[in-house]
């Protein structure tokens, strides 16, 4: 039986963090025939790996606190002081996005390091179950089983399964005495009731600058009009934080007054969409049977058409589902989680860090940052234990 110090089970981004991150014999199972999948394909293959500004206040969870200390002790600028000394080139985009120029350098960048540390692979290999012994644990696999004194479950979420995500996180915690918070898919677009799909089909590919709310939460960014309702910056955050049957609110007109501009255009015989700063078709379609010409409208008119355009509410039906949303909300409930290490509290020598904790950050390269910051927390205390 092969005998490491940790054994860390996904080879995605946090788990490969967390293993170049400290110098122990230790070994990194993954499914996929070859480590940083997810990341070599995230941000259209530029990978936006963290951002300029990290808050607590960016991520959403049950214990809202937990991320602060995670945080606090792995900083945007530690990953590109990371970057810069690995001559892996990157840029600062809108909104303090940073991408990479290329994500397989991320990824590049992520193995090398974890094979500097005494990190072996052992990918296309399934984990079938992880048991806890008196002197650590076997983990049992399809290439056999390892005995190893800690164990790290770094195993992501549901999202994208095509690229490999599964329930194995899931359900290794739950045989280890674990609880979950619900998971949901997050950061994906919206599907919209069936009356509102015929207008959003039509305009399908279509995108414009819109403002998007729900509760608290506002974003204005591009919207873009799918087959099945919206998605696009403007909306993506939005799923995060819409409950089931909440109202979302959208504006797409966020810079102009639109029955301003159709009073100003009242005495002409154009029609109301023929005024609007909206691209193509898009204003006569969204307005329907509203759009009619400004000098028979009457107010009652003008005021339901500029209504339709800067204060529309909908609640969606569903979200675009694991195959499209970019991350996994919900997850391991982290009041069992120690928030400075990352070990569990119930089970002495096993650590959770990255997508399959209950943490999931906004739009923008704080998932990315997570993924960091848990398992760099995670290796500091792997190290102590060497």
């Amino acid at each position: 039986m092969l005998t490491y110090h940790t054994v860390i089970l996904g080879a995605g981004a946090s788990g490969l963090f967390c293993a170049g991150s400290f110098a122990a014999p230790k070994i990194i199972l993954d499914h996929n025939q070859v480590p940083g999948v997810k990341v070599g394909v995230s941000g259209g293959g530029k990978c936006n790996f963290s951002n300029t500004s990290v808050t607590a206040a960016d991520y959403l969870s049950q214990s809202k606190h937990f991320c602060k200390n995670a945080l606090a002790a792995f900083k945007p600028t530690d990953f590109t002081a990371l970057l810069n000394r690995a001559n892996v080139s990157y840029e600062e985009r809108s909104h303090g996005q940073l991408f990479a120029r290329n994500a397989q350098d991320i990824v590049r960048f992520l193995v090398s390091r974890a094979q500097a540390q005494h990190t072996d692979f052992s990918l296309k290999t399934e984990v079938l179950d992880v048991q806890k012994q008196n002197d650590g644990f076997i983990v049992r696999t399809s290439a056999g089983s390892i005995q190893a004194q800690y164990v790290v479950l770094a195993c992501g979420g549901l999202s994208y399964p095509a690229l490999g995500a599964s329930a194995l996180g899931a359900k290794l915690a739950r045989q280890l005495g674990l609880s979950l918070i619900d998971q949901r898919p997050a950061l994906c677009g919206l599907s919209v009731p069936k009356e509102l799909r015929a207008r959003c089909k039509t305009l399908a590919g279509n995108s414009t600058l819109a403002q998007v709310s729900t509760g608290k939460h506002t974003f204005t960014e591009q919207l873009l009009f799918t087959h099945e309702g919206f998605s696009g910056p403007a909306v993506l955050p939005i799923s995060l934080f819409c409950n089931e049957g909440e109202k979302v609110r959208m504006n797409l007109l966020p810079q102009t007054d639109a029955l301003a501009l159709f009073y100003a255009h009242k005495n002409t015989s154009k029609k109301m969409s023929a005024v609007l700063p909206l691209p193509g078709k898009m204003a006569a379609v969204w307005l329907g049977e509203l759009d009619k010409p400004l000098a028979n409208a009457t107010k009652a008119d003008l005021e339901a058409a500029a209504k339709q355009l800067t204060d529309f509410e909908f609640i969606p039906t569903a979200t675009a589902g694991y195959t499209k949303a970019e991350v996994t909300a919900g997850g391991i409930d982290t009041r069992q989680i120690n928030p400075s290490t990352f070990e569990v509290k119930t089970v002495p020598g096993l650590f959770v860090i990255g997508e399959l904790l209950d943490v999931t950050g906004r739009l923008g390269g704080y998932n990315l940052h997570w993924a960091w910051a848990s398992g760099y927390c995670a290796a500091q205390a792997l190290a102590q234990k060497i």
